[in-house]
């Protein structure tokens, strides 16, 4: 990935600067998964509800995802889409001990999907 070290020190870097640095690339490399896993998204179509799943989006600093993708196994590689969430949550959990993040500790539900009008879609959580 595009930080193999997370240590700062394994990097050569320390102190506010070195964590600014590794924060800013593991954002970048945040973003740049989320818009793979987007674009395998797609439209999220279906033609049957049991098509429609989500997949959890990253680690809050408490523990548990901060959020969820709603796909269609009809288009979407659902094995491709673990993978880049499991590749999002491993950097946003670096990003997290770096910067020393801190979240609510409330659990977020994944949302309840649903077929509408032949797209995936999600309802309350």
């Amino acid at each position: 990935m595009l930080l193999a070290c997370c240590g700062l020190q394994a990097c050569g870097l320390a102190g506010t600067e070195g964590r600014q640095t590794i924060a800013g690339g593991l954002q970048s490399e945040m973003r740049d998964i989320r818009l793979q896993m987007v674009r395998e998204i797609g439209d999220a179509s279906a033609r049957r509800p049991e098509q429609c799943h989500v997949v959890p989006l990253g680690v809050r600093a408490c523990g548990g995802p901060r959020d969820y993708l709603i796909y269609s196994s009809a288009i979407s590689d659902e094995r491709k889409l673990e993978e880049l969430a499991r590749q999002y949550a491993e950097a946003e959990e670096k990003y997290n001990r770096v910067t020393g993040a801190a979240s609510t500790c409330t659990h977020v539900m994944p949302p309840q999907v649903r077929l509408d009008k032949g797209k995936c879609t999600g309802g309350e959580r």
